[in-house]
């Protein structure tokens, strides 16, 4: 069952003391997890509601429940762009809806941001640098203090590993794919990095535009002590590699100490991975559409790397468990 706006002002008015709403507009954000909504109340404030659809999506509002309140006024203030402040929860139907203060914004597709910064004195690669370089110099206390996920450059190489069994499982992914991942995640150089505090889900559903430059990060819910690379992925899927070489350039000149040289190939790794990542959820919800969609980004995927000479562990017997069905 979904919540129409009028629904959630009701919540909220019932539930939020001080908030009376008198107006209700969808909102601009959609999501098959979320019924989400934009309220104005009778001291004309706005506050943006979401009400989780599922117990997987309340269970993640209430991971970021648990970040957004342990930023203090301080860290806030040093932060260039807005973090979502709770106003209230309301518990309904056996889980909570959650009510934020709202900043205007829209969420733009990856090229529309490159477009926009092809613009005339557009600052938006040199703001998203900063910000992922912000983001990225959060005191590690926090996460602990938390008690959120922190991950060592190891547990980070494990993880992935497992997750790529998990993945050749569904046999859906091409076998010298699944050989070249299992290739990359071998131990060395390239998984012999410093950790730091990572947003987790950065991209475009969670960076808010206004007026051409960034108003609002959300989303905390995967915030954890991890690979820098994983913020950084997203922007590998523009075409406009200007766009993503400047946000790289500029987050590296803005952090205290120069990364290490192998970030750039494990945010295309990540990028590529989490093609594999998407295709096993749909095999596992059994959408026959999107495992065909995912099986042919795979297959692309493959033929560029194929194509680039990039591909790797085509030497090593290829894995039996990643062989075509039938």
């Amino acid at each position: 069952m979904t919540l129409s706006p009028l629904q959630l002002a009701a919540i909220v008015s019932a539930g939020v003391p001080g908030i009376y709403p008198v107006a209700t507009a969808a909102a601009p954000e959609e999501s098959a997890e979320y019924d989400t909504a934009i309220i104005t109340d009778s001291a004309d404030r706005n506050w943006r509601v979401r009400a989780p659809r599922n117990h997987d999506a309340s269970m993640r509002l209430e991971a970021e429940h648990q970040v957004l309140r342990s930023f203090t006024h301080g860290l806030r203030a040093r932060l260039p762009f807005t973090v979502p402040t709770i106003a209230g929860t309301v518990p309904y139907n056996g889980m909570s809806v959650f009510v934020y203060t709202y900043v205007p914004g829209t969420h733009r597709d990856l090229e529309e941001l490159a477009r926009i910064n092809r613009a005339n004195n557009s600052t938006l690669a040199t703001d998203l640098g900063r910000l992922i370089a912000t983001l990225h110099v959060m005191p590690e206390d926090i996460m602990i203090e938390s008690d959120l996920p922190v991950y060592s450059s190891q547990n980070l190489r494990r993880r992935k590993l497992s997750e790529l069994d998990r993945a050749a499982s569904t046999r859906k992914v091409p076998a010298e794919l699944v050989a070249h991942w299992r290739a990359f995640l071998e131990p060395g150089p390239i998984w012999d990095f410093r950790t730091r505090v990572v947003h987790g889900k950065l991209g475009t559903e969670t960076i808010s535009i206004h007026n051409g430059t960034v108003a609002e990060v959300s989303g905390w819910s995967e915030v954890h002590v991890g690979d820098p690379a994983q913020d950084l992925s997203w922007l590998f899927a523009c075409s406009d590699t200007a766009f993503t070489d400047e946000v790289v350039r500029v987050y590296s000149s803005q952090m205290p100490q120069m990364p290490d040289q192998h970030l750039v190939e494990r945010a295309e790794f990540y990028a590529e991975f989490a093609l594999a990542q998407w295709l096993t959820h749909a095999v596992e919800y059994g959408d026959a559409q999107m495992i065909a969609h995912g099986e042919q980004m795979l297959q692309a995927v493959c033929e560029n790397l194929r194509d680039s000479g990039d591909m790797l562990g085509q030497n090593q017997p290829l894995p039996e468990r990643a062989e075509g069905l039938e």
